[in-house]
């Protein structure tokens, strides 16, 4: 007991880790990585909408910039260090001022000469500084318009900035003086921050210079989804980094789906052990079942020689007793005992069949041929209980593989089982028909039916409803359906009659 116990609790623990623990594992991993995958996919959008988000913001703050400069540098005109005009240098300078202080984009406004001296800004010069080397005075100067620089260490400021650059003209639309306005980068980075706070952005001139990162502290890894888009307006590149999934929320992912597995595998897991405690009670109830039926078998097998001697001898005693006193009274004492040694001999013959291993002697027998010589024998007991008899013959011959004899027992012992249910004028259906590669033999009757309480028991042996009835009938026919390989069933309705089919193999 103890070593079946291991092993039953063994197979749990392995049924447990097949259906349970292994598959949430696997469940929880599968749907981590479609996550994961979701996730990347995701974030790839999220980076291409932000990149594209900011370099529309980017190009339209230069492009308002650009158009911003072009329109002061048309209000002035040309003017050289040496001019002695100091009002209209006064001017330049307070325009130059005004106008500063009215766009926050700007961090200064300067004149250069031709020579590239600035000299004259909306802040004060403590001296002159020449910008005549720089890339963007160079590039007004051949193109003739509007330039913007790459990052670069000013002389002014001590601090990289970005200037941009346009010509101003004279009444003969000729370059005499250069515009310079420098950018106001924390004001660019701050508005750039402001649309995606959680983002890293950063903003690259045409060498790669850093121009602004709008979050400098923190680092991403190799994982993390990078996006790169050039500007329109100018000739610097943008890099929007979004973070990858950290391992908190994959940690996160794989608790919630391995909890939702291991509770939908667990409901699997109790469902399944409940059936195989059912079909494990089933067994067990049909071992039982067998183990008295082989009891009963070695049993009748043992004795039913021993009974039928002493049976046989009485029986003619009870012949000649009969033959010498024929009065009415003897005569009803002397039937009254020979029915009950028939019914002793019937016991003994149900006993017997009870206890055969198998079916004997095969042949190929037609279900037809079968009802039809049978059908007298049903017929004339169901005359004598008043009840009409309906067979229902196949069109076609259905060969089953059989003992011939016996297959009519079972049928006359339904028959008699039907008859004995009903009252006068009942109706007794017999009917066969082919279904599939089997044989179905049903008989119907309109009797009082079978309560369903009752049907499970009704093949448990010595188990009767009849007052005379040996509670092996049922048994014996089950028994000997089961010896040619079918199978027998019953359904039954109280007050609507109760209906038996027997199916059985057809030949091949």
């Amino acid at each position: 007991m103890t070593t079946y116990s291991s092993e039953f609790k063994l197979k749990n623990i392995c049924l447990f880790l097949v259906m349970v623990l292994i598959p949430s594992i696997v469940l929880s991993l599968l749907f981590v990585q479609f996550r994961y995958y979701q996730f990347q996919q995701d974030h790839r959008r999220v980076a291409e909408s932000t990149a594209r988000l900011h370099k529309n913001n980017l190009d339209r703050f230069i492009g308002d910039t650009r158009t911003s400069i072009e329109t002061i540098a048309m209000t002035i005109r040309p003017i050289t260090q040496d001019s002695k005009d100091l009002d209209r240098r006064d001017d330049i300078t307070n325009t130059l001022h005004q106008l500063h202080r009215k766009d926050d984009r700007l961090s200064g406004l300067y004149y250069v000469d031709m020579q590239g001296d600035m000299f004259l800004g909306s802040h004060p010069l403590s001296k002159i500084i020449n910008v005549y080397d720089r890339d963007f005075f160079q590039d007004v100067i051949k193109q003739k318009q509007t330039a913007i620089s790459d990052a670069y260490y000013g002389r002014l400021t001590g601090r990289y900035i970005v200037t941009m650059a346009t010509p101003v003209q004279n009444e003969q639309q000729q370059i005499g003086g250069i515009l310079l306005a420098t950018l106001r980068l924390d004001y660019l980075k701050k508005l750039t921050k402001q649309a995606s706070p959680a983002d890293k952005v950063q903003l690259y001139g045409k060498n790669q210079i850093l121009i602004f990162d709008t979050n400098h502290d923190v680092e991403y890894d190799d994982s993390s989804f990078t996006y790169t888009m050039k500007l329109d307006q100018a000739p610097w590149t943008l890099v929007v980094t979004v973070p990858a999934v950290s391992d908190a929320q994959i940690t996160h992912w794989f608790i919630y789906s391995m909890f939702l597995s291991l509770i939908v595998t667990t409901i699997l897991f109790l469902l399944l052990n409940l059936w195989r405690t059912k079909r494990q009670n089933e067994r067990e109830r049909a071992a039982n079942e067998a183990q008295k039926l082989e009891l009963i078998g070695t049993l009748a097998a043992g004795t039913a020689h021993e009974i039928r001697n002493p049976l046989t001898g009485i029986k003619g005693l009870v012949t000649l007793l009969s033959e010498t006193h024929t009065n009415e009274k003897d005569q009803y004492y002397f039937s009254v005992i020979q029915t009950e040694i028939d019914r002793i001999n019937q016991i003994v013959s149900e006993f017997l069949i009870l206890g055969k291993p198998a079916a004997q002697n095969l042949q190929t027998c037609d279900i037809k041929k079968i009802l039809t010589e049978s059908l007298p024998i049903i017929q004339s007991e169901a005359n004598m209980h008043g009840i009409q008899v309906q067979v229902n013959l196949p069109p076609t011959a259905l060969l089953i593989s059989c003992e011939q004899n016996q297959i009519k027992q079972v049928l006359l012992n339904l028959a008699k089982n039907a008859l004995d249910s009903m009252q006068e004028n009942g109706q007794l259906t017999i009917s066969a028909i082919k279904d599939g590669k089997y044989c179905v033999l049903s008989v119907t009757d309109n009797g009082m039916g079978i309560s369903k309480e009752v049907l499970p028991k009704l093949f448990t042996p010595f188990f009767t409803m009849k007052e005379t009835g040996t509670g092996l009938g049922l048994i014996v026919c089950k028994r000997i359906i089961e010896m040619h390989g079918g199978t027998i069933a019953i359904s039954s309705e109280l007050n609507v009659g109760t209906t038996v089919a027997v199916t059985l193999p057809l030949v091949k």
